[in-house]
């Protein structure tokens, strides 16, 4: 997944007590293989397993939620204060303060919890203009917060493996090998470990957009099916690095569709995980399998005046350049992608942005990568020579298809492109 902006340090988290070293023999992740016998290592401290805290909805003005199970609320405290028959449309409006009106006459005054009684499935929907969007079905069970301006933010409290099938359902092409599948569950669930663990007592643990990883809650189809005995065939297995007092630390595991060829360095980025699994160079011709424009692409064209606009409105400094006249890379890695670009505007100003930020900036299926040549003329910007799609930290989601259609296992193609890191069932 892609970085999104600032940069965030954190000495991240060490796997628990019960943790076990998952040998990795020739044949790569075989978790259910006997011959493969976990070896017991070294614990380093306690990583509490709890449920995963994420934000599904945002601002919205109204919700919408329903069950085929009775629908049970309850306040801040935990005390119930209502209940609502199976397949009730129940409607949650902001009310003045931080209070919600749930239904057409309960009130709460500060938050509010939402359980189906027998832990079925909760389908929640959100007030669009004057439509309710589609509904998406979620285990676990709803909170729901009154933020600024009145509005609700939503937040599934979903158990760990329930979460990472749903991601892995979003987040694998539909066709990709069974190895391609588990190599992403133990992907997924590493990320979504080392963000619980950075953020214990915020609201949110992760969103469900690409800003994290991509969350729609539950799916019955074929994907969904696929990514649920994915998630199970790796049940608790994480990747680590070995930090420098010798302890098993989970890191940041990114990944993106396509690398185009070399992975990049976290570092260079500015984003949040300086550790060898993340340094970068990684060569990947694996990746060339990836269909359309997913491994080469361009040209893609803007208007450069929509160009400052979409900067501006992540960075309202930029607007001092006034126009654009050119942009250029000033760093490069050693494989030649930008690293930090120099936008020079009217009146010999300019402006220096790290290229991954200008990318998000602008629009990640305009800029597919940063690995990419940009030329300013005429009132226009065009992108143009494209390798990859996405980030290109970590894992090649495309590449790690095309080692499983060589016969790779997971565990070998996740050593591939986290080279130092370790595989661990951390429960």
């Amino acid at each position: 997944m892609a970085p999104q902006g600032g940069t965030v340090r954190s000495k991240g988290a060490y796997v628990c007590a019960s943790a076990f070293l998952l040998t990795l023999c020739a044949s790569g992740l075989r978790a259910r293989d006997p011959s493969a016998t976990p070896t017991e290592s070294t614990p380093s401290s306690s990583l509490r397993i709890r449920k995963v805290r994420v934000l599904i909805v945002s601002q919205a003005p109204r919700v919408r939620l329903r069950s085929s199970d009775r629908l049970v609320v309850l306040d801040a405290s935990g005390g119930v204060q209502g209940r609502f028959d199976p397949d009730t449309a129940v409607v949650i409006t902001p009310r003045g303060g931080k209070s919600l009106r749930v239904g057409d006459s309960l009130r709460v005054s500060s938050g509010a919890t939402i359980r189906s009684q027998d832990g079925a499935p909760i389908r929640v929907s959100q007030r669009q203009g004057d439509e309710w969007s589609p509904e998406f079905s979620y285990h676990g069970w709803i909170h729901l917060k009154v933020t600024e301006g009145r509005r609700l933010d939503v937040i599934n409290h979903v158990d760990v493996e329930s979460y990472v099938a749903c991601v892995v359902a979003n987040e694998v092409w539909p066709t990709f090998h069974e190895e391609a599948y588990r190599a992403q569950a133990i992907v997924s669930r590493s990320f979504v470990l080392y963000q619980m663990d950075r953020r214990p007592a915020t609201d949110v643990d992760v969103t469900a957009t690409q800003g994290s990883q991509v969350y729609r809650g539950i799916r019955t189809d074929g994907p969904g099916g696929r990514a649920a005995e994915a998630t199970e065939y790796t049940r608790g297995l994480v990747l680590t690095h070995r930090s420098d007092t010798g302890r098993d630390q989970l890191f940041c595991t990114y990944y993106s569709a396509a690398c185009g060829g070399m992975s990049q360095s976290a570092a260079l980025l500015g984003a949040e995980g300086d550790v060898e699994p993340l340094h970068g160079g990684v060569a990947c011709d694996y990746c060339r399998i990836a269909p359309g424009d997913n491994y080469r692409w361009g040209p893609e064209t803007l208007s450069a005046a929509d160009v400052l606009r979409r900067l501006a409105a992540r960075y309202p400094s930029i607007t001092s350049l006034g126009r654009i006249r050119r942009i250029t890379p000033i760093e490069r890695t050693p494989a030649g992608r930008p690293v930090t670009l120099r936008i020079y505007g009217t009146g010999g100003t300019s402006h220096d942005i790290l290229a991954e930020r200008f990318r998000v900036a602008i629009g990640g299926m305009v800029a597919k990568s940063t690995d990419c040549r940009i030329t300013v003329g005429n009132g226009e910007v065009v992108f143009d020579e494209g390798k990859g799609f996405g980030h290109g930290l970590g894992l090649c989601q495309w590449g790690t298809q095309g080692q499983a259609l060589e016969g790779k296992r997971a565990g070998e193609i996740l050593a591939f492109y986290y080279p130092g890191s370790r595989l661990l069932r951390a429960y």
